[in-house]
């Protein structure tokens, strides 16, 4: 099998939309069949298509300190680009993806797209007509329902014509994935009748802890550690919540340290200031290293948004590392099966032991999702 995967989120990009992606390219070769990428990104991979985009491939680059003027124009540009480019201002990049694959008229069994962002769809439905192959559309969030987009959020026009995008996109889907069943529900709204549909929950795979690295925690501390950005990732998910709760334990338990590997926006970092919790940022690291950083940890911390409707995909991630998992935040609880040792946030600081190392019961690793998508397809080829 040929699988055409487009994804705007892959390696070297520092990015937890990247893993899975990766994770299916890696385990899908290994099971024999070919993948071919569609990424902004150079890879050094034979198999890859690069199609570079100025705005995306210039977020790769370290971030400059910049002066109040750069800052204030910046701000202004994000805020219009989420304004005029629909769905999202990812569709920039996607309509030069349609290009590319047009000219190359590559064939494929099957076109795989993973969304976020939205408008990758919309290069799975042009690229399938014109290629007369069959297209599978994969949900790892919620488009309209329960947005992450802010602006989705506040505006009831913008959510009606994106509805509209959404009818006009997916109804050309051969068939649905979905990392949920909430997700599959809000898809099956745009689709044709019967579409088939299959749920590969969040998967992982297991630690390299060979690697070089250059973390060293103080032993004397626990260390609880955060991998993910904040607000810059889902606008629910604010840090001064996360650090009240936590300043709870800290007055009877002082030597908590909370550890970030992430992209922080400026008003984060200023909120960390002034906390009386000790908080260590690490910015964006690779996946590689932030799963390291994951074993060095006392507990690992999940931060959702109330309500949130499935599994983080943070979680499939943690358990790999073995060690504590602590909880802020609801409505994904019931869809993990072995919760003995996933604690509230304020319980589990209260009562952790330092060193504490467990073993998770996680029945989906990357081969497993792997296997569970090729049987999928064959059987609605």
């Amino acid at each position: 099998m040929h699988i055409l995967l487009i994804t705007r989120h892959y390696p070297p990009e520092i990015s937890g939309g990247a893993r899975r992606p990766f994770l299916y390219v890696k385990a899908l070769r290994q099971l024999g069949h070919k993948v071919t990428i569609v990424t902004p990104f150079k890879l050094d991979d034979e198999n890859s298509i690069t199609v570079f985009n100025r705005a995306i491939n210039k977020s790769m680059k370290p971030e400059k300190t910049q002066n109040l003027f750069n800052v204030f124009i910046n701000k202004f540009k994000n805020y219009f680009r989420t304004l005029l480019y629909w769905p999202d201002p990812n569709i920039t990049w996607a309509h030069s993806v349609i290009k590319t694959l047009k000219k190359r008229k590559i064939t494929a069994d099957w076109v795989f797209t993973t969304s976020p962002p939205e408008s990758l769809h919309i290069v799975g439905a042009k690229i399938s007509t014109f290629l007369n192959i069959p297209w599978v559309a994969e949900f790892r969030d919620t488009w309209i329902e329960n947005p992450h987009r802010a602006i989705l959020k506040h505006s009831i026009l913008r959510r009606f014509f994106e509805r509209i995008i959404a009818h006009k996109t997916l109804k050309k889907a051969s068939a649905l994935t979905a990392v949920s069943e909430k997700m599959i529900t809000e898809a099956r709204q745009y689709v044709k009748p019967k579409t088939p549909e299959c749920i590969i929950s969040h998967f992982s795979d297991k630690i390299d802890e060979n690697i070089n690295h250059m973390f060293k925690f103080d032993q004397r501390k626990i260390n609880i550690v955060h991998s993910g950005a904040m607000t810059l990732s889902d606008h629910r998910r604010t840090l001064g919540p996360l650090l009240k709760e936590i300043e709870k334990a800290h007055k009877l338990r002082p030597e908590i340290t909370l550890h970030i590997a992430g992209r922080l926006s400026e008003n984060e970092l200023k909120i960390i200031k002034k906390s009386p919790v000790p908080v260590i940022t690490y910015g964006p690291i690779s996946l590689d290293n932030s799963r390291i950083m994951q074993t060095l940890a006392d507990a690992l911390l999940i931060y959702t948004p109330y309500n949130s409707p499935t599994l983080p995909g943070k979680y499939a991630e943690y358990i790999m590392a073995e060690r504590p998992i602590l909880y802020l935040g609801s409505g994904w609880l019931h869809l993990v099966k072995d919760r003995n040792n996933l604690k509230p946030l304020i319980q589990g600081l209260l009562k952790l032991k330092k060193g504490d190392k467990v073993y998770h019961d996680f029945e989906l690793d990357d081969k497993i999702a792997a296997k569970q998508l090729v049987e999928f397809l064959n059987s609605i080829s």
